[in-house]
Parts: C-alpha cells; structure tokens; sequence
C-alpha cells in the first residue's frame, strides 16, 4: 500500500516533537516536511528559528517556513492547499493538546477546507501522561519561555524531567496553570530524541526580558558533525504561461538568476522561460547583459 504523504506543524517544542514521533511509527505515512507557519511580525521569541533549522538537519527532515497574513484563514487553505498540489501532502500531523479558550482546532477547520486530513495523536491526552511520555521516550527538552505571573525567570532553561513535572504539578495545583502550558504559560524546544540523528548543542545563549516574559535568546547552536536533509521537489504551474514545471527546496534553478527586481506583486513562481524573460526586461532597463 502506497503511503500517504504528511507532514508536521513545526514549533521544535516538545508536543510537535512527540506528534512527529507518533507518525514516524505509522506505516501508512510518511512524514516529508516540517512546516512552520508565521506572520510578517512574528517575533519567535519562545521557537528559536535557529534551532528549529538545526533540528531539521538532525532530524533530515525538509523544515519550510511560510509566511501568512490576514486574513488568516484563507492564507493558512491557500499555503495548504499549495503543498497538497505542490507535494502531494494529503495529512496535517498537529501536536495540539486540546481546545484554547474554548475555540475549535483551527487547523482541522484549515484542512478540511482544502479536503486534507489531519491528525492530532495527543488530542485531549491527559497532561501529565504527555509529559512522562516525553521523558520515558527519551526527549530532551528545554523550558524556553515562561510567562509571569505562571513561572519565574529561573525556569528557563531547566530540562523536563520527572522532578520538573513534579514542580509543573504542584503549581497547577496552586494556580491551575496547564502543566503543559496549554494556554501560553510556558514554551518548550527539544534538543535531542527518537529521530534525532545527534544531540543539539546551545553554544551561547542569553535569557532576555519582553513585557511579561522571559526567553532563552540563542545565540548560536551546533550538531555533533554535518548532516544533510533531502531536496524536495515542488510541482507548480507558471503564473505567467500556466505550464508546468519543477522547482527544488535546496539548489533550485532560480537561486543562479540575479536578483534584480522585487516581487512582492508575483503571487506564485514563474518557470525558467518567463523568469528569465521577466529578469532580462529589468536588466535592459539598466543597460545590464542579458542571462542566457
């Protein structure tokens, strides 16, 4: 049986991690990508895109990271339903726990709309349980962000281990906080697991303040050796001739043509022909050598 082409809503904090671990033991999927949403303004305070880079390469798995904004919900359909055509992806592989705020699971709504299927393998899990799970799955994962008045600056940092979720116990009994920290109290990002083919290293580091919050600002992180992720392959249609055509994650065609005019007006890629088309305009207007 052919399997089905999924991927991973990526934060690199540990439910997305062990979701991600679930699917890689189902053999009717295959997970191709790790994808990360995000506007123009995200700050990615408590989701190093530093480290979300490294975990692809440990993991050699492909990490896209795709830009949306209002409104949102037609342009998370329109990046999904791009990667459903583009990559066959039939399956979104989310680590949501359960509902926030009592709204409904946005990206189920999201997927549905563009006639994908999404799985959520913690859904509705018992907190604590997902938190051992981690553990006694070999997951190690780092506090990166708290929130006051939930948890103090001296968190971050400090690895989930069973003391932790003893600690992260006591004070949902305090204060009821989401030992998982459901509701923003606290962020997470692993650093080594099932799949990771070496442990990730934070070189330097700082631990800074905004509003409310403390972070784990990275600096710089490192593999034990270089490791190479797979070069997926895009299938589009030009905007411009509508045929069909080929781009690449790594290496592709276009990363050799100049980068002369902006194109925030190209709703989508053009193929070889009318891109070089387009450039050689603009360099003519320049008095520039045309690329051949």
């Amino acid at each position: 049986m052919q399997k089905q082409k999924a991927l991973v809503l990526w934060s690199g904090g540990k439910d997305c991690n062990l979701a991600l671990h679930w699917a890689c033991q189902q053999q009717q999927l295959e997970v191709i990508a790790l994808v990360t949403f995000h506007s123009s303004e995200t700050a990615f305070r408590a989701h190093s895109k530093e480290l979300m880079v490294v975990q692809s390469q440990s993991l050699g798995i492909p990490h896209l990271f795709l830009e949306i904004g209002e409104p949102f919900a037609q342009q998370y359909e329109l990046q999904l339903e791009k990667l459903k055509t583009q990559l066959g992806v039939s399956v979104v592989i989310s680590g949501d726990i359960s509902e926030v705020h009592g709204a409904p699971n946005w990206i189920t709504d999201r997927a549905a709309a563009v006639g994908m299927e999404t799985l959520l393998p913690l859904w509705h899990a018992d907190r604590k349980t997902v938190l051992q799970q981690l553990v006694a799955t070999g997951f190690e994962v780092i506090i990166t962000l708290v929130k006051n008045p939930w948890l103090p600056e001296s968190f971050v940092g400090k690895t989930l281990d069973a003391a932790l979720i003893d600690e992260l116990s006591m004070l949902h009994a305090e204060n009821g906080m989401d030992i998982c920290g459901e509701n923003g109290e606290f962020h997470t990002m692993t650093l080594n697991g099932p799949g990771y083919r070496s442990p990730i290293s934070i070189d330097s580091f700082q631990v800074a303040q905004h509003e409310d919050m403390s972070y784990l600002n990275v600096l710089t992180a490192s593999l034990n050796g270089d490791y190479t992720v797979p070069t997926l392959t895009k299938q589009k249609v030009c905007v411009a001739c509508e045929k069909a055509f080929s781009c690449y994650t790594q290496g592709c065609w276009c990363a050799d043509l100049p980068m002369i005019m902006p194109m925030e007006n190209i709703t989508d890629c053009m193929c070889p022909a009318c891109l070089k088309a387009m450039i050689n305009t603009k360099l003519a207007e320049h008095k520039l050598p045309p690329v051949q």
